[in-house]
């Protein structure tokens, strides 16, 4: 037993031993950084020194005064009158809405069998998906859509007149 007890003592004075060193070289490179702190503090201290006479003022290449800047011009804004707006209309008669592809093309298969010059337009309505509205011709005024709207409404039961 004494000998384990005096083997555990070695062991305990080396590990002090090991730390001690440990602890001396820690605070040998503390001091070795502070020589660096003293002299970055001595050249500040010299470029504090300086007098404000003898530093020289280092100017852009160009500069434009804010009286020269060019500032942007309003448009005049373009006034429509209403009649020559409603005149522009071009309007359809949509005739089917649908999100299956497939179903639009069925019905505008039977809407140009019945002579009707038909299209189809997709819509993208984000978050509410892809329609494929099923239309037909396009009218320059609302006295020609509505003849084309009973015609349709008669043979399909559906229809609204639209701005294309």
């Amino acid at each position: 037993m004494a000998g384990k007890a005096n083997n555990n003592t070695w062991l305990i004075l080396v590990l002090i031993v090991v730390a001690g060193i440990f602890i001396v070289m820690a605070f040998t490179k503390e001091k070795a950084k502070t020589p660096s702190v003293q002299a970055e503090t001595a050249s500040v201290a010299a470029v504090a020194s300086v007098p404000l006479s003898d530093v020289q003022t280092i100017k852009p290449a160009h500069v434009v005064p804010a009286s020269e800047v060019a500032k942007p011009k309003a448009m005049p804004a373009v006034v429509i009158p209403p009649q020559d707006v409603l005149a522009r209309e071009i309007l359809a008669v949509q005739v089917y809405s649908f999100k299956e592809k497939a179903r639009a093309e069925a019905a505008l298969s039977a809407l140009k069998n019945k002579g009707y010059s038909a299209y189809i337009m997709v819509s993208d309505l984000g978050a509410r998906g892809t329609w494929y509205r099923v239309r037909v011709g396009t009218f320059a005024n609302e006295a020609e859509a509505k003849k084309a709207l009973e015609r349709i409404t008669k043979d399909f039961k559906s229809g609204i007149i639209v701005n294309e």
